[in-house]
């Protein structure tokens, strides 16, 4: 009875030992095998993770034909640029994760700008941050309705009502100093004027930098 009992407790650490030194081995094998039957391996499986680019702000409005486009990403990824959703330039990302492409094209108009990376393995990143930018090359409309050309202001009173419009979100200014436009482009200046020949110059300013500059002659007598 007790050399059975012993030949059981010996069989039984026999078991647990070569389960501890071959069973890990199995394991994987049969793993491994289950894989290939799938047609994949653990490797093919396992990618990298390429974290999206971040692009930094642009204008919101430009008069120019080209933009330098800043951000930044992964280093040694490949950024690609898409400017309305079209491939646009790529390039490496330097070692410190800050790019900048020069140059890019944009169009009259609204404009889309975004950018994903890449790296050797065809691993792809999620699109960045998208930004606009409105391409506007003609000036700002810009229409005085007071004072009239060479209008003459005569009395004790010597100041002009400078009234006029021009396109909704524009800045004015009358001789250098900034004018409150209402939402509907329209506004109303006070300014004076000295003895003599004066000369108004209004200037409109629209977001995208372009300028239209009407200038009034007033004569003032007393």
């Amino acid at each position: 009875m007790r050399t059975r009992l012993i030949l059981s407790i010996i069989g039984s650490i026999a078991i647990i030992g070569f389960l501890l030194v071959f069973g890990l081995k199995i394991l994987v094998g049969f793993s491994l095998l289950v894989e290939r039957l799938k047609g994949s391996s653990p490797t093919q499986q396992t990618q990298s993770l390429l974290l999206a680019p971040t692009l930094d702000p642009l204008p919101i409005a430009t008069n120019s034909a080209t933009l330098a486009v800043a951000g930044a990403g992964t280093p040694g990824a490949i950024l690609i640029l898409y400017v309305n959703e079209g491939e646009t330039k790529k390039l490496t990302v330097p070692s410190d994760g800050r790019f900048t492409v020069t140059s890019v094209k944009v169009i009259e108009g609204q404009n889309t700008i975004s950018a994903k990376l890449t790296d050797e393995k065809q691993n792809v990143s999620d699109l960045s941050n998208v930004l606009t930018v409105t391409v506007k090359r003609s000036p700002p409309s810009l229409e005085i309705t007071s004072p009239a050309p060479n209008a003459t202001i005569t009395g004790d009173k010597n100041t002009v009502d400078v009234v006029g419009k021009t396109e909704e979100g524009s800045t004015v200014t009358v001789n250098d100093r900034f004018v409150v436009v209402r939402n509907d482009g329209s506004f109303f200046y006070t300014v004076p004027v000295s003895d003599g020949d004066n000369t108004l110059k209004v200037i409109a300013t629209d977001a995208a930098g372009n300028q239209t500059i009407v200038e009034r002659k007033v004569t003032y007598q007393k």
